[in-house]
């Protein structure tokens, strides 16, 4: 069952009458060192507008206030990353100076929240119109938006940052978070404003906190705006659902004309690398008629794309074929030069898929303590789609992509012709948490395991490097039948299923 990414609520609120202005950034300089200014982005909050009425439905208020961050004179871009996972993560400013170079600062690492953000960026505080306070507290804010705003017609015509914060995976590498010059994005589409008010008006104020305010030499107006919003009562049922815009079909593109590349050059070729499995636990499904009670194992698991090129697999059918043949493209400096046979395509008909799998990308198996296979995975398809980001700090690593869904990016059971994509930088991430596809530990002593991910198992993907394509995370299985534990032991001090360690 695929694992699936975050519904973020979008807004499309144009902000407009911005005037772009021009400031100074301090360097941040190490303590008794001298300062220099240097250019920096003007950082400013702008309210869409100044009045808005939203709905009540028994209480509970639901709305998204139109307050923007926005980034002016340059773009605000921090980088977030760690060397490896031994290495402590950083948070570094990137700063482009007049002359086209850069000028980067390290900024205190308590600033983020693991990979998810900028901590206790926001106060939001709202009041009734006599001052007393109903709601104050501080916001994460997420610079990387599905939804950034131009803020002026003189503003660039595309934003090239990441579109989220973060990963569903917790092994994460690196992030750009990033509001491009001359453009705004709202906090509040990833952070929410829910709050319990009743009918009535109120003044809503969002405050960039001291700390930020200090670290970004942001103004006292524009590190601060207010809108007054009215509620009434709801009509109609329920809270309005968000969701991504819909991308209308187009013609797909057909497959280039390219000849057979049997020994594609390095520069082409992509690095497939599984991560440590993680969400790691057991359960007892309920007997029924067909199946007797048994304990399982759960974990998610990831598998990205590093090297110099994307993996771009493509299914062809032929004579009605059931099973399509999969080939292998190969591209250089963003152009194809070549492809060879690699593996199959399958269409996948079970609840939760319903779309076209890549049968050889990945295999698991639980190993016992020689670390021999005790238990295998019947898990076997894969439709490939980045569903997280992994190192967006690779050189070529793609910032942004297409989210059109499993079912347009995996084919219908009708297609033709499949095209399933990783781009550099991005990983696909499964959760093996239904039967056949979690281990069947029913009858497995109890004592310590390894859960093994093999990326292209079969080889029959090329690659840049194959010394990578496998990935250990030890378990120690427990308790008695019906009742099984496991205790997984941290991973080079991270440890996402006792919930301690960086924040993903």
């Amino acid at each position: 069952m695929k694992c699936s990414r975050l519904g973020l609520r979008c807004t499309a609120v144009a902000a407009s009458g911005l005037i772009a202005a021009t400031t100074t950034l301090a360097a941040s300089t190490p303590a008794g060192a001298q300062t220099a200014a240097v250019p920096g982005p003007v950082v400013k909050l702008i309210a869409a507008q100044k009045n808005i009425t939203v709905q009540s439905f028994g209480g509970q208020v639901f709305f998204d206030p139109g307050i923007y961050v926005a980034s002016l004179n340059s773009a605000l871009v921090l980088h977030v990353q760690r060397r490896s996972y031994t290495k402590p993560v950083t948070l570094t400013q990137i700063i482009r100076l007049p002359d086209g170079a850069t000028k980067s600062r390290v900024l205190p690492g308590s600033m983020r929240r693991g990979f998810a953000g900028l901590q206790g960026f926001l106060r939001l505080r709202i009041s009734k119109p006599g001052g007393k306070t109903v709601s104050n507290r501080r916001m994460l804010f997420c610079p990387d938006s599905f939804d950034p705003q131009r803020v002026s017609p003189n503003s660039p015509a595309n934003s090239p940052y990441p579109q989220q914060c973060g990963s569903g995976d917790p092994f994460p590498l690196s992030s750009v978070w990033a509001v491009a010059k001359g453009w705004a994005v709202d906090p509040f589409e990833s952070e929410g404003a829910f709050s319990q008010l009743a009918l009535g008006t109120y003044k809503v104020t969002a405050t960039i906190t001291p700390r930020y305010v200090r670290l970004f030499h942001i103004t006292a107006h524009d590190a601060t705006t207010s809108v007054t919003v009215t509620v009434v009562k709801g009509t109609g049922c329920c809270f309005g659902h968000s969701r991504r815009p819909v991308t209308h079909g187009t013609t797909l593109p057909t497959a280039p004309a390219v000849p057979l590349l049997r020994n594609p050059p390095p520069s082409a070729l992509p690095d497939l690398v599984p991560l440590p499995s993680w969400g790691i636990s057991t359960s007892s499904p309920r007997a029924t008629k067909t199946r007797p009670k048994r304990d399982l194992l759960n974990f998610g698991a990831t598998v990205w794309s590093g090297g110099s090129s994307p993996l771009d697999v493509e299914g062809f059918r032929s004579h009605g074929a059931p099973v399509m043949k999969a080939y292998q493209y190969f591209s250089r400096n963003g152009r194809i030069i070549g492809r060879v046979r690699a593996g199959t395509m399958g269409f996948d008909t079970r609840h939760g898929h319903n779309h076209w799998h890549f049968e050889q990308f990945a295999r698991y198996r639980l190993l016992n303590s020689t670390r021999t296979p005790a238990v295998r995975s019947h898990k076997q398809g894969f439709c490939i789609f980045p569903t997280d980001q992994v190192d967006m700090l690779l050189r070529d690593a793609s910032w942004q992509q297409s989210f059109s869904g499993f079912g347009g990016d995996c084919g219908l059971p009708t297609a033709l012709w499949v095209r399933e994509m990783m781009p550099i930088g991005w990983g696909d991430t499964y959760f093996q948490s239904v039967a056949g596809q979690s281990f069947n530990i029913t009858h497995l002593p109890n004592g310590t395991y390894y859960i093994e991910i093999i990326a292209n198992p079969e080889h029959v993907l090329r690659e840049s490097n194959t010394s990578n394509d496998e990935s250990l995370r030890k378990v120690i299985l427990g308790g008695t039948p019906g009742h099984r534990t496991v205790r997984v032991p941290a991973f080079h001090g991270l440890d996402p299923e006792n919930g301690s360690g960086p924040i993903f």
